[in-house]
């Protein structure tokens, strides 16, 4: 008899975030360097548009001299920030594959002793190349999915936290909710 797919209990989902978390659990150190790279990288890029508008402040100043030396200071600012920008992700991206690569060498280790040591109806019963194909096709999921959760989810998050604390530190009446609502059109 076949198991069914819908097994009782937590979603599909949520069972392969546990088990993924399961195996990031040890490389707690190379998860924080991605994790910290990847949040360092996001924070300098919302950083740039701050120091954009002082550039543009500067331009715009009447006094000239103190306008160039601003100007060159958010200039110099901005550059560096791409250059952070660029060496995060670089870590980043160096540091998840080393995970990645680990992670997967470490299922498909795992995921091969436990098919081992199904009987040997089991074996006489399934091919071999599907099993591996299966078992392939599992650990490529694995890696897919560390890339839409690091590179791509936690970028999102600091986004949606930076951009809430930058636009709060701006720009205050909007990080009130008694103000917002006041300063609506209809008020």
């Amino acid at each position: 008899m076949t198991r069914s797919l819908r097994t009782s209990g937590a979603s599909p989902f949520l069972r392969v975030l546990g088990f993924v978390f399961s195996h990031w659990r040890r490389q707690p150190k190379r998860l924080a360097l991605v994790g910290g790279a990847i949040a360092a990288a996001t924070a300098a890029d919302l950083a740039i548009p701050v120091f954009a508008g002082r550039l543009v402040d500067a331009l715009a100043s009447a006094d000239r001299a103190a306008a160039l030396q601003a100007a060159l200071d958010a200039l110099w600012l901005i550059v560096a920030l791409g250059f952070a920008i660029a060496l995060f992700r670089h870590v980043a991206f160096e540091a998840i594959v080393h995970m990645t690569q680990r992670l997967m060498r470490e299922v498909a280790a795992e995921a091969f002793a436990r098919v081992q040591r199904f009987s040997t109806d089991w074996h006489a019963n399934n091919f071999a190349g599907s099993t591996v194909r299966k078992i392939t096709r599992g650990i490529w999921s694995i890696d897919q999915f560390n890339d839409i959760l690091l590179v791509a989810l936690a970028p999102s998050l600091v986004v949606l936290v930076g951009a809430t604390a930058i636009l709060g530190a701006y720009w205050p009446a909007m990080a009130s909710s008694r103000s917002s609502a006041r300063c609506s059109m209809w008020a």
